[in-house]
This record gives structure tokens, C-alpha cells and sequence, in this order.
């Protein structure tokens, strides 16, 4: 941190700290002399000693030479970067003594570090931080995940998404308002049992994701809201390790849990950093707007680069299980869970925390399923690049390629996308979008209208197809999420409505696709508040002849076209 009486005090009206009046540069004449020596100028009439040249002023001389010996020697003292070539940050005002700020983002720049800082008045001192948003851009986070799961009836692999938690802090009384937004959890958790030495038998379902998956949050909250200044990258470093302990001894407390445990995957979003912490064999990747990495795919627009290091360290114990010792065999050395392991000090919760800063150029964030490995690098960029901006038929579309390439097992894949997005600027009020109606004071669409392709599965408030018969709906959602993307990309590639209208009849599961022609799936003029909250939120957010990501609710999952 920086102490407080060090930062001069801005100062209104100082100008461009770089801009120095010529009485400042020769040592405060106020001197308008030629050059010549004379000092014909008023000033040099009244002052004879300047006349003279008695060596307490220097009028005589010409203003450029101390002009080249003043730049000269802020050179040698470090400041090599001539002023007019310093590229003052977008959206930053001037102060005073090379201070400049922007009062919307509250943070300050120094020309001569060039570098960022915030006040703590708490404190009452500053302390830096890495280069802020861009000043007109802000970020926009669209999560979304998917699963497979190898049994019916308990979930191993779990996803959690707490798309504001601020706004989820803040319902459970641990505000956390201080710390920069946006702020978000998302994770992934891959539940696991050890296997036995010597034993064909499948180990049993584990249920420690369900239990860490339902807690974690409950543990970091409570860290974050303790103090109320800055946090830096070791702050928050250290407030998630400690989580991941607190978490672990909670679930280690409960009984019959010896040998139960799960990897995990955890994103903690401040503001446009991203904190990634992980335990066990799970992956995360970060994708940018460029070329292949590979240099194979030719209809990729992104780079994947993966971001953590699996551990894959197998370990194995004597145990007793209460009627024999056994050797208990584990693929990872950090984990959740595995109470006999941890005993025998084989198996640590302590994560690895790395810090991304997200920039214009992130188009996403990836974490998958150790299982999902068997797509590789280039796929995911291919599938990322396809599937921009909808992160839930991306990530069906990467558990889809995995399973034609064997996978049988349970797997999850979440995704981040993220969108820079300007500013509002004040402009004159623009004529509303075709066909969209408008409040009073011109301002969104209080009413959009779209068609929609409905897919129910055996989980959702009502699994029973009313369009044909009353039949029982029995596939699961992983089922109905494949249906709906070989929907989109059939209408996709052949664009219009008779092909949404054809798809629509043949396998939605609303009373909507019974409609005539091209009404078929016309859910009429939306209000908001008069649909679930995510179809009513993708349903807002659309253009205009665009079509949705994958969105679920209790009814099952939808494919929404705005119309109008």
C-alpha cells in the first residue's frame, strides 16, 4: 500500500501535470524575453538584475535550451518516456502533480508509475491494482452447465452456478458489497469412491459431491465479508484455502463418510479477475479470440489453453473396514472426502489456486470433467468457436463428442462466456426495434414475442406428453438437452421458419406446436413476470430473429426464436 500523505491531493484546474509555464521552467520570472540577452520584455524593464544577467534569473538565455535540460534530466532520474508519448488511459481526467482519475470507477492513475490505484478510506491510504475494465466496456457473464450421470438416481457429478453472489450473500445476511463486481461462483464436483485391491466389484455412488456442492459457499461467504478494505490476489488466495478446509472437516465430521470423496473444480469471480482453485483430476481452460492453437482447425476463431495441472498421483492404504484390512486404492492425492486416506496422510484438500485476469480478448472459461479429456484441444475449439455466446449448447455439444468417443461413465462440463459490452452513452432516444413494444418512456421492451421447440424429461413438474396421447416421458435431461441441440443445428443450417415450424410439430411437447403454419410454437406478446425467471431472461435478452441457448425450467428445456 501506498501511504496516504504521499498521494498529492488533486487539485481542480491544475492542467496536464506535463505542462509547465515558462516562468516555471526558468525559475519563476514570469520572464516573455526573446532570447536575445536584453530583456526588453516589461518584466525585464522593471527587473534590472535580470538585465544584467547577476545570475538569479536567466531571461537572457533561450527558453529551449532549459526546456532540453529539464527532459534531460527527468531522463537520468528514471522518467525515460517523454511525456507526449505516454498514453494517458481512456476515461482518465487530469488532477494535479501527474495524477489523473476516473471518478466513475473511483481509480487513479499515475503517468510518471503508470500505474492503477484505489483509495481505502478505511485505511485512508492507496493501494494498487492491476489495469482496470476498459473505461467505456463493461462485463457480462453468461454460465451455463451440463451433465451425464452414470446411476438414475444419485448425481456424482455436480455443478453449482451462483451467477450474483453478492446478491446471494446479501439474502443470507453476509454482505459482501465491498469487494468489486461483477461477483460469481461457479463450480464443478466429481463425486468418487476408492476402489479395493484385488476387487472387480464397481465401487458404490459417493455422495460427497452433493454435500460439498450444497455447503462450499456457506464456508468462503463468511471470509469474505470478515474484512471490508482491499483484497488482494493472496487475500482471497488464502480465504478460499481455508474454505476448502473448513468444508472438508464439516463433511469428514458426518459418519459413514470413511470412504466417500469427490474432486472439484471451484471459480471465484471478483470483479475481472478469476480465481481458480482445484483438487484432484478435473480441467479448466480459458479460450481467446485468435488462431488454433494447433493450427489443425480451420473453422476455429478461439485458442484454448488450459489453465491447471491435474493430480494424478495414485496412492493406496491399509484399511479396516470392520471385518477385514483391505488396501484401499485412490487415483488422486487432493480431494475431498477419503477419510481413511487423509488418516494415513496419503490424500490433502489443500487447493491450487490460480488468479486469470479476464481482458477484452477471453471469450470463455471451460472446466470439465477429468472424463471429458478424450476431447481434445482443437475439438473444443472448433465446438467453443461454434457455439459463441450459448454456453449451455456448447457445453451439450462437448459431452456429445466425448460420448462418441466412448465415454460411459458420468461427466459435466460448465462454461463461462463472457462479453464486453459498452457503456450506456446519453444520446438522443432511438426508434424502438422493429415490432417491439415499448413503455412510455421509450426506454426497453416491456413485451417481446417469441416461438419455442419444448423438450420435457422424466425430472421436470409435468413428464407427461399432452401433444401425443399422454404419454409418459421417461428420457432424462441429458437426453432431452441432445434433442435440442440436433434441433438447432438442423435449423442452423438450413435457416427460415419452415424449418423451425417442421422441427417444432415433430418434436416439441407444448400444446403451442399444435398451432396452424407458422404460428406453430407462438407463445403470443411476453410480459415480464408472466414466465419462468430464465425464460423470461433469455427471452428479453434476445435480438430480434435470433435463437436461445438451451434454457431449462420446471417444465423442461426450451429452444426460444424472438419474432418480434
Amino acid at each position: 500500500m501506498m501511504p496516504f500523505d504521499s498521494l498529492p491531493t488533486p487539485a481542480s484546474g491544475s492542467g496536464h501535470p506535463g505542462d509547465s509555464s515558462p516562468s516555471q521552467i526558468v525559475g519563476g520570472t514570469g520572464s516573455t524575453g526573446s532570447g536575445s540577452g536584453t530583456g526588453s520584455g516589461r518584466d525585464g524593464n522593471r527587473n534590472p538584475a535580470a538585465r544584467t544577467g547577476s545570475g538569479t534569473r536567466f531571461s537572457g538565455a533561450p527558453l529551449w535550451r532549459f526546456t532540453l535540460r529539464r527532459e534531460k534530466q527527468r531522463s537520468l532520474q528514471g522518467d525515460v518516456l517523454p511525456v507526449q508519448q505516454i498514453a494517458i488511459p481512456e476515461g482518465f481526467e487530469a488532477r494535479s502533480n501527474g495524477w489523473y482519475t476516473n471518478e466513475a470507477r473511483g481509480v487513479y492513475w499515475r503517468r510518471d508509475e503508470q500505474k492503477f490505484y484505489r483509495f481505502d478510506p478505511r485505511m485512508r491510504s492507496y493501494y494498487e491494482v492491476s489495469s482496470p475494465h476498459p473505461a467505456d466496456q463493461e462485463l457480462r457473464v453468461t454460465t451455463d452447465a451440463s451433465c451425464v450421470h452414470r446411476l438414475e438416481k444419485v448425481r456424482e457429478d455436480r455443478h453449482v452456478i451462483v451467477r450474483d453472489l453478492t446478491k446471494a450473500a446479501s439474502a443470507l445476511k453476509i454482505p459482501i458489497d465491498h469487494l468489486p463486481r461483477p461477483t460469481a461462483l461457479y463450480a464443478l464436483y466429481s463425486g468418487h469412491r476408492p476402489g479395493v485391491k484385488g476387487s472387480t466389484a464397481e465401487p458404490g455412488p459417493s455422495t460427497c459431491a452433493e454435500f460439498i456442492a450444497r455447503n462450499f459457499h456457506h464456508s468462503l461467504l463468511p471470509r469474505l465479508s470478515e474484512y471490508k478494505g482491499p483484497w488482494d490476489d493472496i487475500a482471497v488466495t488464502a480465504a478460499l484455502t481455508q474454505a476448502f478446509a473448513d468444508t472438508d472437516a464439516e463433511f469428514l465430521a458426518r459418519p459413514n463418510v470413511s470412504n466417500d470423496g469427490c474432486c472439484a473444480m471451484i471459480v471465484l469471480q471478483i470483479g475481472n479477475k478469476a480465481f481458480v482453485a482445484h483438487i484432484g483430476d478435473s480441467i479448466a481452460y480459458i479460450a481467446e479470440e485468435g488462431e488454433s492453437a494447433s493450427g489443425t482447425s480451420t473453422s476455429s476463431t478461439c485458442r484454448v489453453t488450459r489453465l491447471t495441472r491435474q493430480h494424478q498421483q495414485p496412492v493406496s492404504a491399509a484399511v479396516d473396514d470392520g471385518s477385514a484390512v483391505v488396501e484401499e486404492t485412490l487415483h488422486v492425492n487432493r480431494a475431498f472426502g477419503d477419510r481413511n486416506l487423509k488418516a494415513a496422510g496419503l490424500v490433502t484438500s489443500v487447493p491450487e489456486v490460480a488468479c486469470v485476469e479476464l481482458k477484452p480478448s477471453h471469450r470463455c472459461l471451460l472446466l470439465t470433467s477429468a472424463s471429458l479429456e478424450s476431447v481434445s484441444t482443437t475439438s473444443l475449439e472448433e465446438l467453443l468457436s461454434q457455439r459463441r455466446g450459448k454456453p449451455r449448447v456448447a457445453c451439450g455439444a462437448i459431452l456429445q463428442e466425448a460420448q462418441t468417443k466412448g465415454l460411459q461413465g458420468s461427466a459435466a462440463a460448465l462454461c463461462a462466456s463472457f462479453e464486453w459490452q459498452a457503456l450506456p452513452i446519453q444520446a438522443p432516444e432511438q426508434p424502438p426495434e422493429k415490432k417491439a413494444k415499448v413503455d412510455h418512456s421509450g426506454q426497453k421492451a416491456t413485451q417481446v414475442r417469441c416461438r419455442q421447440i419444448l423438450v420435457k424429461h422424466r425430472d421436470c413438474k409435468d413428464p407427461v406428453d399432452k401433444v401425443r396421447g399422454n404419454k409418459p416421458v421417461t428420457r432424462s435431461l441429458a437426453e432431452a438437452e441432445r434433442i435440442l441441440l440436433e434441433t438447432l443445428v438442423a435449423i442452423e443450417q438450413t435457416p427460415g421458419k419452415s424449418i423451425f415450424t417442421q422441427r417444432c410439430k415433430s418434436v416439441s411437447e407444448c400444446n403451442t406446436c399444435m398451432k396452424g403454419g407458422e404460428l406453430a410454437g407462438d407463445l403470443g406478446w411476453m410480459s415480464r413476470s408472466q414466465y419462468h425467471p430464465n425464460i423470461e431472461t433469455a427471452a428479453f435478452a434476445l435480438p430480434i430473429g435470433h435463437l436461445s441457448d438451451i434454457v431449462e425450467s420446471d417444465e423442461g428445456v426450451h429452444l426460444l426464436w424472438r419474432i418480434a
